[in-house]
């Protein structure tokens, strides 16, 4: 993790997680578990918000540890609807590593096993959004890496439930900015519940300014007071979705069928020939980005993408035939664009490197005259599996 990023964490000595960037700790050992059922679950109305629905959604701002994610799963796992789905929204822009989100979530046993799904799944730090399957728990995890402001004007969702947990507001003003609590506005479904540990007067104003129905309720251990609010309308079951026909059984197709059947959506996939006729069905084929240097947006779509077939692939592994693609100039311009791509701060360290002639001769083991661009993630697949 590069230091623009690093959520500079230090351990108090009782051993809970605090930000040394921000001077506050991300909950407290003693009582962390209760506080998040207290202030976020129980704030949010829940289970009983969720009663007779097939979807429901949260967002977060603060993913921090996971924790208050963690045991949302788990009363998910024992109260949810038996066939309903959990759509999950966090933003962080500090994010931890897995280590240190290790340390912190095994001070609570209780949620062991909902700690470790996210664990297995936990993501990389770059920037941008990263989509986190949770299968066993009906749930889909898409986690942004950035600033709040940012990740909600590009979410397109609409949360039923809203866990306000970002820094106290005088030492992160920037999770409550106006900017942020305008996303929260546009991005609330009617009759959502947000519920947050601050009683900040700039955060009661700002979310009354734009239709919250604002409440003052006990706070919890040491903290005297914590705040709920409503989002105005009347909160109501989404529609049910039709079926989906996507035309095309090849790799585009069949990866689409997929991802609406994981939401628990319909599909039906119409195909002329076979599954994997076309190109598709190629002996063999390379899963590698679209490298773009002027178009920050487009570039980081494309790493997320290679991210996303990355963990996809490795369900099926045998498909992979080898990991690591060199490309090597195919045009006088890419030489200088190699640099340019790889120095972008939406890949993970060493993803992407530049290798001099003599080392790209060495990784390919044939001559080689040019500089090359190594792309770690990149794959080598046979399609037809």
């Amino acid at each position: 993790m590069t230091d623009d990023r690093s959520p500079y964490l230090l351990w108090t000595p009782e051993g809970a997680p605090r930000s040394g960037r921000f001077d506050d700790v991300y909950f407290s050992r003693q009582d962390g578990l209760a506080e998040t059922r207290a202030v976020f679950l129980d704030g949010c109305g829940l289970p009983d918000a969720w009663a007779g629905r097939g979807d429901f959604t949260v967002g977060e701002l603060g993913f921090g540890t996971g924790l208050n994610i963690a045991a949302l799963l788990e009363l998910w796992r024992r109260e949810g609807p038996a066939d309903g789905r959990l759509h999950l929204f966090s933003i962080e822009a500090f994010p931890l590593s897995r280590d240190e989100a290790a340390r912190a979530l095994a001070a609570w046993p209780q949620i062991a096993p909902e700690a470790q799904a996210l664990l297995d799944v936990w993501p990389q730090a770059t920037p941008g959004f990263h989509r986190l399957d949770l299968p066993a728990y009906r749930a889909t995890l898409d986690l942004a890496v950035g600033d709040a402001a940012w990740a909600l004007a590009q979410w397109d969702g609409r949360a039923d439930a809203w866990f306000l947990d970002g820094f106290a507001p005088s030492t992160n003003p920037g999770m409550w900015s106006d900017a942020v609590m305008d996303g929260l506005q546009t991005r609330s479904a009617p009759g959502a519940r947000l519920a947050t540990f601050t009683v900040a007067g700039a955060v009661r104003r700002g979310l009354a300014q734009r239709g919250f129905a604002v409440d003052k309720r006990p706070g919890h251990g040491r903290k005297r007071e914590r705040l709920e609010a409503r989002a105005p309308g009347a909160a109501a079951p989404p529609p049910t979705p039709g079926l989906t026909a996507v035309i095309g059984a090849g790799i585009a197709g069949a990866s689409l069928a997929r991802a609406l059947t994981r939401l628990g959506r319909p599909v039906v996939v119409i195909e002329a020939e076979a599954p994997g006729a076309g190109g598709s069905g190629f002996a063999a084929g390379l899963v590698t980005p679209r490298l773009d240097i002027g178009d920050g947006a487009i570039a980081a779509l494309y790493a997320q993408a290679l991210r996303r077939a990355g963990d996809l692939y490795a369900t099926v592994p045998e498909a992979v035939t080898a990991r690591g693609v060199l490309q090597l100039p195919g045009m006088a311009r890419d030489a200088a664009r190699f640099p340019k791509a790889a120095a972008q701060d939406i890949w993970a360290t060493e993803a992407l490197k530049v290798l001099d002639a003599p080392a790209a001769s060495r990784r390919l083991d044939e001559p080689v005259d040019e500089d090359g661009l190594w792309m770690a993630p990149a794959l080598a697949v046979r399609p037809r599996l």
